[in-house]
Order: C-alpha cells, then sequence, then structure tokens
C-alpha cells in the first residue's frame, strides 16, 4: 500500500484530522493526487480505503481542479461502473469541477447525476447529486433554471439533508 494510503488509514488520529492533513501534505503535487484519485476508482481497494480516498480527492479536486483535467476521460469512465453511494457523490462533486468544453460529455455527467439523484434512495448521496448539479449551473448559466427546478422538486419529497442541502443551493442559484 502507498505510505500516503497508509497515513489515510493509520490509527490514532480521528479521520477529519488526518483527512486535513494530507490535503494539506497533498497541495497540487499531480503525483501525490493521483494515489488517491486512483484508489478511489480501483474496485479491489478495501472499501474503507476506497471511501477515505475518494473524500481526500473531492476535497483537493475542489481546491486544485486543474489536477482533474488529465484523468477527465478516466473519470468519465467510471461512471458506468461506480455502484457505491459515498463514490458516486464524490464522483458527482469531483466531475462538477471540470471545466467541461465538449457538451456531450457535460451531457453525460448531467445525465448520471440525474439517474443517481432519481434512482438511489441515500438521501447523502441525492443532496451531493444536487451540489454538483448546482456546481454546474455556476458554470453554464443555461442548467441554472432548471437546476432550480430539481431542488425545489427533491426538497418538496423531504429528507433533512436534501432539504438543508436544497436551502443552501437556492440561495446560491438565485445570487444571494
Amino acid at each position: 500500500m502507498h505510505p500516503l494510503l497508509a497515513q489515510l488509514m493509520a490509527p490514532g488520529k480521528k479521520y477529519a484530522e488526518r483527512a486535513k492533513d494530507l490535503v494539506e501534505e497533498v497541495g497540487d503535487d499531480p503525483d501525490k493526487f493521483a494515489v488517491f484519485l486512483t484508489a478511489m476508482l480501483n474496485s479491489d481497494m478495501p472499501a474503507d480505503t476506497a471511501r477515505y480516498a475518494a473524500d481526500i480527492s473531492e476535497k483537493i479536486s475542489q481546491r486544485h481542479p486543474h489536477l482533474l483535467l488529465p484523468y477527465q476521460d478516466v473519470l468519465l469512465a467510471a461512471l458506468p461502473h461506480t455502484q457505491k453511494p459515498i463514490i458516486r457523490w464524490h464522483l458527482a462533486l469531483i466531475l462538477s469541477y471540470l471545466p467541461f468544453s465538449d457538451d456531450d460529455q457535460l451531457a453525460e455527467v448531467i445525465e448520471y447525476i440525474l439517474t443517481w439523484l432519481r434512482t438511489d434512495p441515500n438521501k447523502f448521496l441525492k443532496a451531493h447529486c444536487l451540489q454538483a448539479l448546482a456546481n454546474l449551473a455556476q458554470k453554464h448559466d443555461w442548467l441554472r433554471r432548471e437546476t432550480i427546478l430539481i431542488v425545489q422538486e427533491e426538497m418538496a419529497k423531504g429528507g433533512a439533508a436534501v432539504n438543508a442541502r436544497g436551502r443552501m443551493l437556492l440561495r446560491q442559484l438565485a445570487g444571494k
């Protein structure tokens, strides 16, 4: 196991502290980032390692989206094979940080996010899918109105996680 992944799984500090330390250690180093992104996408990786690697990958991607560019095709190829809700929600957010210039790729990402939103019962996945749609709508204005409607629709179905995230997203999408 790579030393960074071993550090991720090491006993001692609480996960949140380890994650913060690792995000700082990785910074915008593409080689270190690749360790976590590869672990997230590796179906043979132990579940906890993949989950934590996905979380670290998402946190780093949010700060340094340029690190994702070499992996755009790999991430898109992973969409149909990603079955675990916790990996899906990180993947949805990670993809929302990419600057899609190809409309077909953007449409594919949106389609997967909408499918996960509508078919997976996991409320945290739903909340993260809504966040990913809002992130994309911030970059693609044509998506804003539809995203607002989707957020309102999901909030009407209920659920604390979705409603809390939905209220925040409606304010964000309204520009407030």
